[in-house]
């Protein structure tokens, strides 16, 4: 099944560092400058990118195996080095490559079959992945190190040109028939085209019979040359009837979608009138009832998954290269089949799937077709990878995870990083700030830090006004995109803690009166209060995370007999288990235990921070807003009272400053003074 992509050997020697290589030059800039890595010189040799941190807790138990098995990945988004101030989630690209080719010829061995497949969003939160001019252009390339057998594509992979142009030549054509697009088309001057293959029909080492898809969510801002069909369109096409004339013993459904929704749902934001990955479910299950369909997904950015009937399922595995969703299948009903049914010393998957209620999807089920399954959320580290691809835990077994490939991507990672001057540290984080595990306006949430960086950064350059001009600047909370952590703060943090790149815009001499009216105007809210419209710090909290906003919703804390000396991190509740009972229970689905982060504040859709303003006698402001806000801003009625168009809106700051390097202009103001010892914390 190579399909023209040369594998590198399965098992290879640990490759060392060359005395002119990428790392090489790293470690010698690492000891000129204590402040950004003090704490790197004495970890040798290189196992993880030269300024992360190894992992400190290891999986509690190894994992099940089926007949067949899949390694799943989903919105990377650029996160190709790991996450390089949290612990349990530092590997890096390199490492996961070497994690793909040990646990292939773990499959050999056990004479069963492995897939590795990735359901979409390659770009946007990240430096490797959003620093050049086309979004992708460094980060593509590093990406298809992973020998994947299957891909589709994402919502942030359509957004513009030459990002898509970029998937294209960079991704699509290099998969070839292993990349799926089933229901998107693209047309970039010559007609709609498929990106990639519709689908593929191909029969796995041990012979199973697949037939595979790909389905993209309806629910973004579709622009005009993508189209997404949902799936009556798909059912009707020549090339879908083609398909499901094959044999197949196992319907694949790969999907940029959330696993855990119904059919038919409304967009009303983006005129979306379904989730086509899971009505292509539900066609499978009502059309092909006996042979069993697995639903890889994505696009939530939670580790999840879900019961459908007793011979479907649906998997979900995190964001931002922190997790590796791990499962396996038994009983898939082949007379074809020439592997291993059980793998001696090795546990084998056993649970069944129980739908939650009777449903059209489950009608007419063989119970011949009932497959045992389980699955696992591994943390993206070394540990993590080298216990289950060796075997066993302690350096040794550390040391032994590398192969050349491998060893190879992470340099080519680290040169990438250091040439996009990403590597650069402008600061040390003195504290870790969150966007959901902080009640909003408390110290340690991350959108009281952004309003102090807003007000500190934003401001007139002294020429055409004074610097201390009063300044009401407004942001959307959606362009932050992570938690930023304690610890060195680089530009390539910057990149992930605000990826998109809007510049700051005005209306001036704004009367205050109508300025201070605009949050709330934003945010529509009737019980906005004018002069404080954010709330005090110890505001309650709401009793659940509401479904627009990104987060672990499903990842809630536990009681207070959390178990000692485990790190912060995912406690999942699927459909086969509840980590938050017990971290160490059997069916916990989390590989590595974790102490819960109590990711479950709402937020704002809006924030604003005010700059030299004094209420009682301030009366006209510069009404400071990021371009992207530009439309929502001139259509509120107090704007639209007072007369002002487009051709009032000027830029307030250079072109070349945006939300994509205001916090990198802070950290230089305000975290540059503690520059001895830069330590990472929770």
């Amino acid at each position: 099944m190579s399909n023209g992509i040369q594998r590198a050997p399965a098992i290879s020697l640990v490759m060392t560092v060359n005395s002119n290589s990428p790392m090489r030059e790293g470690l010698l800039r690492m000891a000129t400058n204590p402040m950004t890595y003090s704490s790197q010189l004495r970890r040798a040799p290189w196992k993880v990118q030269p300024d992360g941190h190894d992992a400190t807790n290891w999986p509690w138990r190894p994992l099940p195996w089926g007949e067949i098995n899949f390694i799943h990945t989903t919105d990377t988004h650029g996160f190709l080095e790991g996450h390089l101030n949290e612990v349990d989630y530092g590997g890096d690209w390199g490492d996961f490559v070497s994690f793909v080719e040990r646990m292939r010829a773990n499959a050999d061995q056990h004479n069963v079959d492995l897939l590795v497949v990735d359901t979409g969003d390659l770009v946007t939160g990240n430096g490797l992945s959003d620093v050049t001019e086309r979004p992708g252009n460094v980060s593509n390339k590093l990406f298809r190190n992973v020998d994947y057998d299957l891909l589709t594509i994402g919502n942030n992979d359509l957004y513009k040109i030459p990002i898509v142009q970029g998937i294209q030549t960079d991704v699509a054509k290099f998969y070839g028939d292993r990349y799926l697009t089933s229901n998107v088309d693209v047309n970039l001057g010559s007609g709609p085209i498929s990106l990639g293959q519709r689908y593929r029909y191909f029969t796995t080492k041990h012979g199973l019979r697949v037939l595979a898809f790909g389905f993209t969510v309806q629910d973004f801002r579709v622009p005009d040359f993508i189209t997404v069909h949902g799936h009556d369109d798909v059912v009707n096409e020549a090339w879908f009837q083609e398909a499901i004339g094959k044999d197949a013993d196992l319907y694949l459904l790969l999907g940029h979608a959330d696993v855990g929704q119904i059919c038919k749902i409304e967009h009303p934001l983006y005129n979306g009138t379904e989730n086509p990955l899971i009505c292509m479910k539900d066609w499978f299950r009502q059309n092909r009832p006996n042979v069993p369909v697995q639903v890889l997904g994505g696009h939530t950015h939670f580790r999840n998954f879900t019961c459908y009937d007793g011979a479907s399922s649906g998997l979900e595995s995190g964001r931002y290269a922190d997790t590796v969703g791990w499962l396996a299948l038994r009983d898939v009903a082949s007379a074809n089949w020439n592997g291993s049914k059980t793998i001696d010393g090795v546990p084998m998957a056993s649970r069944t799937c129980s739908p939650p209620s009777t449903t059209a999807s489950s009608t007419g089920l063989d119970s011949t077709s009932v497959v045992r399954l389980d699955r696992r959320y591994l943390d993206f580290n070394r540990r993590t990878f080298a216990y289950h691809a060796i075997g066993g835990n302690g350096s040794d077994v550390v040391s032994k995870l590398d192969t050349q490939h491998g060893r190879k991507t992470t340099e080519e990672i680290y040169s990438s990083r250091v040439e996009q001057n990403l590597t650069t540290v402008l600061g040390c984080a003195p504290q870790s700030y969150y966007i959901w595990a902080e009640r909003c306006n408390c110290p340690g949430n991350i959108y009281s830090m952004v309003r102090l960086a807003l007000n500190t950064t934003v401001k007139p350059d002294g020429k055409v006004k004074p610097e201390d001009s009063p300044r009401v600047i407004l942001m959307g909370t959606g362009g932050i995109r992570y938690d930023l952590y304690q610890g060195p703060f680089s530009v390539g943090d910057a990149f992930t803690v605000s990826p998109y790149n809007d510049t700051f815009l005005y209306l001036p001499d704004v009367s205050y009166d109508v300025a201070k009216q605009v949050l709330c105007a934003l945010k529509d809210d009737q019980y906005c209060r004018t002069e404080d419209p954010d709330g005090p710090c110890d505001m309650p909290p709401p009793a659940s995370l509401t479904s627009q906003y990104e987060g672990f919703s499903n990842q809630q804390p536990l009681m207070n007999n959390d178990p000692p000396k485990l790190n912060p991190g995912h406690v999942t509740v699927d459909a086969l288990g509840d980590c938050r009972k017990a971290v160490d229970s059997p069916d916990c689905g989390d590989d590595t235990q974790h102490s819960p982060r109590e990711d479950k504040y709402t937020i704002p859709q809006y924030i604003q921070s005010l700059g030299n303003i004094d209420a009682r006698t301030t009366k006209t402001v510069d009404l400071v807003f990021t371009n992207d806000l530009q439309t929502r801003v001139l259509n509120l009625t107090v704007i639209k009272e007072k007369g002002y168009t487009d051709s009032d809106v000027k830029n307030y700051m250079p072109v070349t400053f945006t939300t994509r390097t205001f916090l990198q202009e802070y950290a230089k103001v305000a975290w540059n003074k503690n520059t001895t010892e830069c330590h990472i914390g929770p």
